[in-house]
């Protein structure tokens, strides 16, 4: 079976009333029938559709290919498939990727600039934490945290506060069943629906890419298992107040977390050394 079209409007619907407005934008997405560990990913081109009886022309736009690419390295980087300080080369991921080098240059210069990855030698390498990006980046999180808890208390839906209950019970879950990724991913889940209940955009991008550079570091810190139970003793007193809808609460108890979380980086030996998982001493 060659490539399947998904569309998400039909040629139908969008075509029908006045038979001069010929043309359509259709937004659709390709996937290939030969997917491998990483699904082959599909040329960056336009083609047109010719929708027989109203004598119309519809566009089908696909994603480009780099942006295809960076979120595949973008979630291999995530899961960690890609660890820190591991040299990236662009030979190998294409070949990896399946796809040409340059979309894989365009993606790696864009994950640079998002902080995931250091520039080097003829290339780029996986970035790894030091003291000075560490105590950076939770200086910012102090700033961003307890707001992003206020919005989550006042502005979440229901429902969302119900996904957000729900992430939480699955690092629970994890937790007591010593399932570091299933943790590592429900973690992951309370981390976004949390940002789903924001109303302010450029908060939850600040806080999304926080998260994204923290996760190498993430990993290791949960590896000890009383660091995931305190995890889960703070994200629950931020759940309880979020559930209450109680703002001033749910910034309170989150700024107490980073705190908490900012204690750690006395493990932390030398400028250069990677950040290393806290004791629970240290965290406590």
């Amino acid at each position: 079976m060659g490539r399947e079209a998904i569309l998400v409007s039909s040629v139908s619907s969008l075509l029908s009333g006045d038979a001069k407005k010929s043309d359509a934008i259709l937004w659709i997405r390709l996937r290939s029938s030969d997917a491998g560990p990483h699904r082959r990913l599909i040329d960056d081109r336009r083609t047109k559709l010719n929708v027989r009886g109203k004598g119309a022309t519809a566009v089908v736009q696909v994603d480009r290919l780099r942006d295809q690419v960076y979120r595949l390295i973008h979630q291999d980087l995530k899961v960690g498939l890609l660890e820190p300080g591991q040299r990236l080369v662009e030979g190998d991921l294409a070949k990896r990727y399946n796809v040409s080098r340059t979309p894989i240059r365009e993606a790696l210069f864009q994950l640079s600039r998002d902080g995931l990855l250091s520039p080097a030698e003829r290339g780029y390498v996986v970035a790894a934490d030091d003291v000075q990006t560490t105590i950076d980046r939770h200086e910012v999180r102090e700033l961003i945290d307890p707001r992003l808890a206020a919005h989550a208390a006042t502005d979440g839906t229901p429902a969302q506060k119900r996904a957000l209950e729900k992430a939480h019970e699955r690092q629970c879950t994890a937790h007591s069943a010593g399932r570091l990724k299933a943790f590592i991913k429900a973690n992951l889940e309370f981390r976004a629906a949390l940002r789903a209940m924001c109303r302010n955009p450029l908060l939850e991008r600040c806080s999304q890419m926080l998260d994204d550079q923290a996760q190498p570091s993430r990993r290791a810190v949960f590896e000890v298992e009383e660091y995931r139970a305190i995890e889960i003793a703070h994200d629950t007193k931020v759940l309880e107040a979020i559930l209450a809808g109680d703002a001033a609460r749910a910034d309170a108890e989150m700024r107490q977390y980073v705190e908490t979380v900012r204690r750690h980086l006395k493990s932390v030996t030398r400028p250069g050394s990677h950040a290393s998982a806290p004791t629970p001493r240290e965290i406590a």
